[in-house]
């Protein structure tokens, strides 16, 4: 049966999900559907809940999820648009796939610099869509739904089990609201080595494409077709960590309300 959560934020959706997949058989679901309302907002406490768990269970922290997907800190507001995808393309994307060498791409290379199976030119998936959003915007009746970009490659990823689990992304123009929303589709997700990590990165790709474009973050709706707790990794450990993270949010109002100085925009 599928599952549809509403969370308020990237911290309150990996909380919900976690407990929901609790109640599974050996914790995992098909097509559990969540839409977070402000994905751009970040706990530095939450987050060390979380960091702390990847540790004791020998994963990769939130940062290496969320720079796989979008490397901020090479991204600074106000920095030249074509400055910020040539540090992408050229310094960050091979970087990352250096780290990640078992992998045939990364993230970010298939969103700025897509390749083929038979050679050819890069495609600047990311890029193309930021320009025609900005050129939509300025119309009369702005196209909303022209706007994805392809990370699955019948072509590039012919096995099983690898690389990638996150397959597509959809951006949506919503002029109404002055907002830019996102969709994300996972054939598999898995939420102690990456769940939380890949909100925040996505987060983070929205905030920079919001002010490219010169609006605001809107919703972010991730699609987990197959979710996974991982409780091979140690269920009762997991179980503390999520009980803590409950906590967290429960002291502060489920997040929704928090004091401003537990929380910072992503930059």
């Amino acid at each position: 049966m599928s599952k549809f959560l509403t969370p308020p934020n990237n911290a309150a959706a990996w909380v919900q999900i976690m407990e929901h997949l609790f109640t599974e058989p050996d914790g995992k679901c098909f097509h559990l559907v969540t839409s977070i309302a402000d994905p751009q907002v970040e706990y530095k406490e939450f987050t060390r809940i979380v960091d702390a768990l990847a540790k004791a269970t020998g994963v990769i922290s939130t940062m290496e999820n969320a720079n796989a997907i979008w490397p901020h800190v090479l991204a600074p507001p106000g920095q030249d648009f074509a400055k910020t995808m040539k540090r992408m393309k050229e310094f960050a994307a091979p970087l990352i796939k250096e780290a990640n060498s078992r992998h045939a791409d990364s993230y970010l290379e298939r969103l700025v610099a897509w390749r083929s199976k038979e050679g050819g030119a890069r495609v600047p998936q990311l890029e193309k869509i930021i320009e025609r959003m900005k050129n939509e915007v300025g119309n009369s009746a702005p196209k909303s739904s022209a706007y994805d970009l392809a990370i699955f490659s019948a072509g590039l990823d012919p096995g099983y089990m690898s690389f990638p689990c996150l397959s597509h992304l959809s951006f949506k123009l919503d002029i109404s609201n002055q907002k830019i929303r996102l969709a994300a589709l996972y054939r598999n997700h898995h939420f102690i080595s990456h769940g939380y990590g890949n909100f925040v990165g996505l987060g983070r790709l929205m905030r920079f494409v919001a002010g490219q474009v010169g609006l605001g973050v809107g919703g972010l709706l991730c699609v987990s077709t197959h979710a996974d707790a991982e409780l091979q990794r140690g269920k009762g450990r997991i179980k503390e960590s999520v009980a803590e993270a409950r906590a967290f949010l429960d002291e502060n109002g489920g997040l929704a309300t928090v004091q401003k100085e537990k929380a910072f925009v992503t930059q």
